[in-house]
């Protein structure tokens, strides 16, 4: 298993899913990313940022309970892939005893977040991409969206884009002959 951290919270371009991008503590150029609902992502970026709530939100409610029962968690992880949905587990502590509890990756990661517990992925799992590559295809695309802008779409509309770059304020102001007296 790989050690891992919350890198950030992206957005699919296609869908407008949230990602949350983990990557290797060894390695950062290694991301894992895994799309979550909003409400998860909402919690990781509130975690994240410190941000303080007067009543406890769902994540903290658990840790709370956790607590409560005596138990502390010792790690999450992602370990396994089935119908297209990964599955993750909550390895709590509680007397000496390791008890795992099934979870989704969003819920697992935001319960470890409120731990500061460590995060692992079975790397196996877990499509890892590299940051390189898509900052290179970010580039890439970009460049492609420039050329493609400038080509001009047909003769008539590259005329009047001429016309436009060579218009003058003075090209509108009213000549003499062309004032109507009232």
């Amino acid at each position: 298993m790989i050690e891992v951290k919350v890198k950030n919270i992206g957005l699919d371009s296609l869908t407008g899913s949230p990602i949350v991008m983990l990557a290797n503590i060894q390695n950062e150029d290694e991301i894992f990313p895994i799309w979550i609902g909003v409400a998860e992502a909402e919690g990781i970026i509130l975690k994240q940022s410190g941000v303080e709530t007067p009543r406890p939100l769902t994540y903290d409610l658990m840790k709370n309970i956790i607590e409560a029962l005596g138990g502390v968690v010792k790690y999450v992880a992602v370990v396994d892939k089935k119908d297209n949905a990964y599955i993750a587990e909550i390895v709590v502590e509680k007397d000496g005893d390791e008890i795992k509890i099934d979870a989704r990756p969003s819920d697992a990661i935001n319960i470890a977040l409120r731990f500061d517990a460590p995060i692992y992925v079975e790397e196996n799992v877990v499509q890892k991409v590299s940051m390189k590559e898509i900052l290179e295809s970010r580039e890439k695309s970009s460049e492609k969206k420039e050329k493609e802008a400038e080509k001009p779409v047909d003769k008539e509309l590259e005329e009047f884009r001429k016309m436009l770059e060579n218009i003058k304020p003075e090209d509108f102001a009213l000549k003499p002959e062309d004032k109507k007296e009232g």
